[in-house]
């Protein structure tokens, strides 16, 4: 689970934790390609809003920013 904060029509939570995921074992699997694979999916990704309360669409959308660049720890 992300700890990005919760508000109403945001993003749909299980489908960013999932990306999340999948992209962070990806960046740290140690082959280039897969890391150039999953940089290039965190700049490209996108989110349907979830139906009530979802990840704050900015703070999910300048984290995913900051994984295009290399720097997914960096949520600042």
């Amino acid at each position: 689970m992300s700890e990005f904060p919760v508000k109403f029509g945001g993003y749909d939570r299980a489908r960013v934790d999932a990306f999340i995921a999948t992209n962070t074992a990806e960046l740290e699997s140690g082959d280039p390609s897969r890391r150039a694979k999953a940089l290039a999916a965190a700049n490209a990704v996108s989110f349907p809003s979830a139906p009530w309360r979802g990840y704050d669409k900015a703070a999910v959308d300048h984290y995913l920013r900051r994984i295009g660049k290399g720097r997914p720890d960096d949520r600042v």
